[in-house]
């Protein structure tokens, strides 16, 4: 598996929160599956992949130390690269060191509350797909799941699943 900048990324997360994630999720899912409960961006390739993510604050981590062992899905767009990253970071890097916005979770309790009040701050899911609106290959980011976005890697024309299973 070649890992890239530019990536996209789901895991599953199997403690309180990623099952209560899950369940609404899975509840508002038109699917009715929900087996992802985070999402993230590589911002670095390689054997030494960096994520950049919304956890309990929005930062970057070493990909493999932090996910070896979970199960993940990764996904790439067709039109990612270098450029098209460029934009994407540019977009979002200025979160970079911020505290989470974990209060957001509560409005996916009713999706469009998550959409329409957003006020510029982002959970997982969306910050994910704002990297991916700013680099020009979403047409939205609000309002947007983990869920949503194994989906997006899964069933869009536009998306291709580098791997999935638990991460070695």
């Amino acid at each position: 598996m070649k890992l890239e900048k530019g990536m996209i990324f789901c895991s599953r997360n199997p403690m309180m929160l990623g099952r209560a994630i899950n369940g609404v999720q899975k509840f508002w899912s038109k699917d009715n599956k929900s087996k992802y409960s985070h999402s993230g961006v590589l911002i670095q390739g390689g054997d030494n992949a960096v994520s950049f993510e919304a956890l309990w604050t929005n930062k970057t981590q070493d990909f493999f130390k932090a996910y070896r062992g979970t199960q993940v899905l990764i996904g790439r767009h067709k039109d990612m690269e270098y450029k098209t990253f460029a934009k994407g970071w540019k977009g979002v890097q200025h979160h970079l060191g911020k505290a989470y916005a974990g209060h957001r979770l509560l409005f996916f309790l009713i999706p469009p509350l998550a959409k329409y009040f957003n006020f510029g701050l982002a959970v997982c899911s969306e910050m994910t797909m704002k990297f991916l609106f700013k680099a020009g290959l979403a047409e939205a980011w609000k309002g947007w799941n983990p869920d949503d976005v194994a989906d997006m890697i899964h069933n869009y024309k536009d998306w291709e699943i580098v791997y999935e299973g638990v991460l070695k």
